[in-house]
This record gives C-alpha cells, structure tokens and sequence, in this order.
C-alpha cells in the first residue's frame, strides 16, 4: 500500500501555490521604501566648513576692457577734492601776496622814484591819483564869464595854498576881458595815465579839449595836453602844479 504522506513533485507548467500581490484599483505601484542613512556613530571627523571666496581685487565691466580697480574708484573724490583744496591755497596765497605789497609801497618812508621805476605806488592807489589830477582840472580850466569869481573860488579848493595864490593872481588879471568878451570855457578830458607815482606825489598826463566860445558865437576848438601834479594832504590829492603842453 502506498504512503500517501509522501510529497508529491510539481508538474512542469502548473500553477505554483504562491499567491500574486493582488492590484487594487487607483493604486498606481507600490512605493518604495526611502532608505534611511546609518546615524553617525561619533568615530568620524566632522568635515571642515567651505571657505569663502576670496573679494575680487577689480571689477571688469565685460571681457577685453581694461579692468576698473574698487580701491582706485573710492580714491577719486579724494583726489580731486585734494587738488582743489591746493588750488585754492595757491590763489589765497597770491593774493596776500598782492596785498603786502601793496600795503608795503604805502607804508615805506622813503620810496624812491627813478627812471627804472617810476611808479612804486600800487595800480589802485595810483589809479585814484590820476583819476583825481584829472577831474581837479577839468574844474579849473572849465570858466565862465557869468560867475567868474565864484568858479575861481571854488577851483583855488583844489589847490595846493601856493599854487592857489599862483593861480589867483592870473585869474584876476584876465578877468575884465573875460568879462567884457562873455567867454565861456568847456572842457572834456579824453585820455589820461600816470607818468610818476610816488606814496606823496603822482604825476598824470591829461589829454583835454578845450571848447571856447565868445559873445556866444564864436567857437575855438583847441585840443592839449596837461602835465598835472597832485600831492597828498590831509585834505587828500590836491593839485600843486600844471604844465599845458
């Protein structure tokens, strides 16, 4: 009798007995499981951190230009900034320069006029001078016959006291012929400059004309020039001589 516990052998292309995982409907696959890494045990070094990349030294706007240095760009302002401050020394310092010596040719006590300088006065002063000698006599050659002696009075104002008494004497002396040919006297000053200049005496060249008219008919146009000397006083530039020429 056989033993019916005997296992049996499987037939070639039956069915195994091992059960398919069976699908369920919405169910796209199964996922598989994330693998998760070996906590760290402590007996590994920990790795150093990155190290920061260094600055760049220049900035290159594209490539085939010439590189623009940062440190070049924040020293610019300064620069400039640096040379403007120098520039403005430098004119600060011109014009004290300028001053002292003007303050100097006034304040000297013994300031020598030759021929190599006449003029050691400065360009301001001196100006004043001339300017001064030539409205002076302007005033004194400009007369009429109308109010002769109060034009002669005031004229001898712009005088020295000597030569005001100089001046006195030939304005008295011609004024009956003034008077008697009612002559008037205009006077327009065209050009002026100085010849010497000195902190008590300048020397102006005027150029004048003279317009003269007699019994308001007659005109005589007489253009001159004056060589005026002006002094300074305590009643500031007075004239003390007068060259016509």
């Amino acid at each position: 009798m056989a033993d019916n516990t005997r296992p049996r052998r499987p037939v070639v292309g039956s069915r195994t007995t091992t059960s398919r995982p069976r699908k369920v409907a919405g169910r796209v696959g199964d996922q598989p499981e994330a693998t998760v890494a070996p906590e760290p045990d402590g007996t590994e070094e920990a790795a150093p951190p990155p190290a920061a990349p260094p600055e760049p030294d220049v900035i290159s706007a594209d490539v085939g230009r010439e590189p623009v240095k940062v440190r070049d760009q924040a020293a610019g302002p300064g620069a400039a900034s640096r040379v403007t401050v120098a520039l403005v020394v430098a004119i600060v310092l011109l014009v004290a320069v300028a001053a002292g010596e003007s303050w100097y040719l006034w304040l000297r006590d013994d300031p020598v006029v030759s021929a190599d300088r006449p003029v050691v006065t400065s360009q301001v002063a001196t100006a004043s001078a001339v300017d001064t000698a030539a409205k002076a006599l302007q005033e004194i050659v400009a007369t009429s016959w109308k109010d002769y002696a109060q034009q002669t009075d005031d004229a001898t104002k712009l005088m020295t006291s000597a030569f005001a008494a100089t001046y006195r004497q030939t304005a008295e002396a011609i004024q009956d012929d003034f008077s008697a040919g009612k002559t008037e006297v205009k006077v327009e000053v065209t050009h002026q400059g100085v010849v010497r200049a000195s902190p008590e005496q300048v020397q102006a060249l005027v150029f004048l004309t003279e317009y003269v008219t007699r019994n308001g008919r007659d005109l005589t146009l007489t253009p001159y020039r004056a060589l005026v000397t002006v002094v300074n006083t305590d009643q500031g530039w007075l004239v003390s001589a007068i060259d016509t020429k």
